[in-house]
């Protein structure tokens, strides 16, 4: 007889190298016999508690550069059991609840990787216990996981009791659906109201005529984004009485680097220098984007709170300027040295550069900013390799990593042995 099975899982999903936990478990109670054609079975037993199912989805990454890929797999662990007259188990799997296109005889292990799901697709998930007979038991109550997954920014608005209009940008994998729906009267979606992959909602806000504040919150992508408003308080009620300050926005270029800054409001959209004027107490979201061959550094001044490369949020409390920066591509140039006759050759990873003696080859590239390069040196047959120059920036003959914060030359000396 197969008791009732215990079955859990855990899910990690993993995007250029970010990662997402959550955590599920599911009862799956089992018929107390297992059914097989024509026969029923008092005696084979399946452990009482058997965790089930440790999910692991990822998406395969480009090694140079980002991607959204077009896969990802499923790894099953699962308790051994210790009834000898278990022979394997099988999982099944399909598209749709309860139908399975598929499925796999993993033999008599404890781990099994299925690959070749389609991102973004729903899968679910059911398995079965055999004896050494082939009898089979009963499929198990099923598991089903999307891969998608949903990013919005911002999260909040807030607006005056005059209302008005907002943006929201979200974020995912470029064959996953998503909606957006208000739920409330006072709010609607302009534009995004559906979608597939990364996109933009429009959305207004009407004028709220009350005295009491109101908030709603509603779904875009299986994200909640919550909008704030005002109400009409007897303080606030003359228009003029509420204050405005100035929002300036300045670009910063190192090394000829360039990029455009907005608002979510639409109200700044700058690529040189720009201003609006916003009520007291408001918030402002800025997002930075960079021009081609360029990188967004981050925000100034460091009193703004805005840390990283991501939308900074600015409270209105008094007139702000910011600062948004930009640095364009760096140059690396390769020279390669040549004492007593010393040949070699020098590499780049990123792979870009194969600079060999008499700079002949790959001896120059652009990198990102901040990118970090390491140089590999080799040595022709009948020489060596002495170091690199300048000599503080790489100590020794070994490997070579820098930093393109700036542009960089760098030397890579061959010798020929000296005799005695």
């Amino acid at each position: 007889m197969y008791h009732g099975i215990h079955l859990a899982f855990e899910v990690m999903i993993v995007y250029n190298h970010i990662k997402f936990w959550s955590f599920k478990e599911i009862d799956i109670d089992m018929q107390n016999r297992l059914i097989y054609k024509n026969v029923k079975s008092n005696y084979h037993r399946v452990k009482k508690s058997m965790p089930l199912f440790v999910l692991i989805f990822f998406c395969a990454i480009s090694l140079i550069l980002p991607s959204e890929g077009d896969c990802a797999q499923a790894t099953f662990t699962w308790d051994k059991n210790t009834e000898t007259y278990v022979a394997g188990y099988k999982i099944y799997y399909g598209n749709s609840s309860g139908l399975y296109n598929w499925s796999i005889d993993v033999g008599n292990v404890t781990k099994y990787t299925i690959t070749g799901l389609a991102e973004g697709s729903t899968y679910y998930f059911a398995a079965t216990a055999y004896d050494t007979s082939k009898k089979e038991s009963k499929h198990s109550s099923e598991v089903s996981f999307n891969s998608c997954t949903y990013t919005i920014s911002p999260t909040t608005a807030k607006f005056d009791p005059q209302g008005g209009t907002g943006t929201v940008r979200i974020s995912t994998q470029k064959s996953c659906n998503w909606t957006a729906t208000s739920g409330v009267p006072w709010i609607t979606i302009n534009s995004g109201n559906k979608g597939t992959g990364s996109g933009e909602v429009s959305y207004s806000v009407t004028t709220n005529s009350k005295n009491s504040s109101r908030s709603a919150s509603f779904t875009i992508g299986h994200s909640i984004f919550t909008v704030n408003q005002a109400g009409h308080t007897q303080i606030s009620k003359d228009a003029s009485s509420i204050k405005e300050y100035m929002v300036k926005v300045t670009i910063k270029q190192k090394n000829k680097g360039s990029g455009v800054v907005k608002s979510y409001d639409r109200k700044i959209d700058c690529g040189d220098v720009c201003f609006s004027n916003y009520k007291q107490k408001s918030t402002v979201t800025l997002y930075a984007t960079p021009g081609s061959g360029s990188t967004f550094i981050g925000w100034a001044p460091a009193t703004l709170g805005c840390e990283g490369t991501g939308p900074c949020m600015v409270s209105v409390d008094k007139i702000k300027k910011i600062q948004a920066i930009f640095a364009g591509d760096y140059e690396l140039k390769l020279v390669t040295v040549s004492k007593n006759g010393g040949a070699g050759r020098v590499t780049s990873s990123p792979w870009a550069l194969d600079c060999k003696s008499g700079n002949d080859g790959k001896c120059d590239g652009t990198y990102r900013y901040n990118r970090d390069v390491t140089l590999t040196s080799y040595a022709s047959p009948g020489s060596i390799f002495v170091g690199w120059r300048p000599e503080k920036l790489c100590p020794g003959t070994g490997k070579c990593t820098i930093a393109m914060d700036r542009k960089r030359i760098i030397k890579a000396v061959f010798s020929k042995p000296i005799k005695d």
